[in-house]
């Protein structure tokens, strides 16, 4: 790589990083995420949700309904106003009372008596759990378990062909990076704007083309903003997959892991247009950036770039199957193609020869966006009066 590239890439990466907005814009979402994840951790920590009871607490049920089995525990004979009698007393702690209509209402009543505010009491799963138990006793082992819906219903999925299938497991990956390019436009977006308008608006541009071709100066403030932004989405990922390491036995998350399937092959190429994709969005910016004089005028442009470029996801149902005109004309539009051949990819409708040509044009496409943006920034790097950018010289 050229030494100008190279030095104009390491002067835009140490002067970003030493402004504090940079670690600020950076830290500041990894910090929110771990300030919730926190506090709903020490919330969760602090109410207790599980349904319990031990031998000294005293429970009290009238049950009219006869649900509960002959000589079953805390079964009283007293009526309603009894039980709410013992709980005044202190002779019960809790009391439950099972109407004759339960069957028909499904309704039963809960008395005790309140220490204040109870947003989070459970105790009322007590009867619950006590009809459940008795209930249980009076069935066989298999006719308690599919009363109880205590089992897995493993769901095998399969091809035409036959073989298994987990097209779920191998969207997982795919999604993720394309979750990760959207973190990237967001964070990034303005930054590839600014990076040459601000020079132009400041008249910066006028010296440094004279000690550098507008070539270096250009390719290497991509490889720069293309950098920076890698360290902001390595700033979001890392505490993510991080706080999925920790969290690997909980019940939902070791599914979900259980569930993902790794295929080199497409993850290999969802990487890869990962990559694409970021320096054809960057090219794009830069390109932007270079026509116009004001970075009111680059925000105004660039809006129905990005318009375009995730206009797939409102198509997103046609994506899940078959592919056809308007999904292929997604796939292979330029702007278009890198969040068309994502869902493409994670919906698992296109084939691998596919993928290499979608990538290969969104890489063709880059290199002309970035080659146009050299062209017009040398042509209109001093530009700053007239409205209306050159493309051509005068003759």
């Amino acid at each position: 790589m050229n030494k100008h590239i190279l030095q104009v890439a390491k002067f835009e990466i140490v002067r970003q990083l030493k402004k504090p907005a940079f670690w600020a814009a950076t830290l500041l979402i990894p910090l929110f995420i771990g300030v919730v994840y926190f506090v709903s951790f020490i919330s969760a920590a602090s109410v207790d949700t599980d349904v319990h009871f031990d031998e000294e607490t005293k429970i009290a049920i009238t049950d009219d309904a006869g649900i509960l089995s002959p000589g079953a525990p805390y079964v009283i004979n007293g009526d309603k106003e009894y039980g709410i009698e013992m709980v005044k007393n202190g002779e019960a702690d809790l009391y439950f009372y099972i109407p004759a209509d339960f069957a028909e209402n499904r309704k039963a009543e809960f008395y005790h008596i309140s220490e204040g505010l109870e947003i989070f009491n459970t105790d009322s799963g007590i009867l619950k759990l006590i009809l459940s138990q008795d209930a249980t006793t009076r069935v066989s082992e298999l006719d308690a378990i599919a009363l109880t819906g205590e089992y897995e219903v493993v769901d095998n999925k399969l091809t035409k062909d036959g073989a298994d299938s987990n097209a779920l497991g191998k969207a997982v990956i795919p999604f993720a990076i394309g979750i990760v390019f959207f973190m990237f436009i967001a964070l990034c977006g303005n930054r590839f704007l600014l990076t040459v308008v601000e020079e132009k608006e400041n008249r910066i541009s006028e010296m440094i083309l004279t000690s550098i071709s507008s070539k270096h100066l250009i390719v290497g403030k991509i490889i720069a903003m293309l950098t920076l932004g890698a360290i902001q989405i390595a700033a979001l990922v890392i505490p993510v997959l991080l706080l999925v390491f920790a969290k690997r036995d909980d019940a939902m998350v070791a599914s979900i892991l259980a569930m993902v399937e790794i295929d080199p092959v497409s993850i290999a190429l969802s990487v890869l247009l990962f990559i694409a994709s970021a320096v054809l969005y960057a090219g794009v910016c830069t390109f932007v950036g270079s026509l116009v004089s004001t970075a009111r005028d680059a925000s105004s442009f660039i809006g129905p770039a990005i318009i375009i470029m995730v206009f797939p996801l409102y198509f997103m149902q046609m994506f899940m199957t078959e592919p056809n005109l308007i999904v292929q004309l997604f796939t292979y539009f330029p702007l278009s193609a890198p969040v068309a051949l994502m869902l493409r990819n994670g919906f698992g409708t296109i084939s691998v020869p596919e993928f290499c040509i979608g990538i290969g044009v969104v890489v063709l496409f880059a290199v002309i966006a970035i080659r146009l943006a050299v062209k017009t920034f040398q042509k209109n790097a001093i530009n700053f009066s007239i409205v209306k950018p050159k493309f051509l010289r005068k003759r």
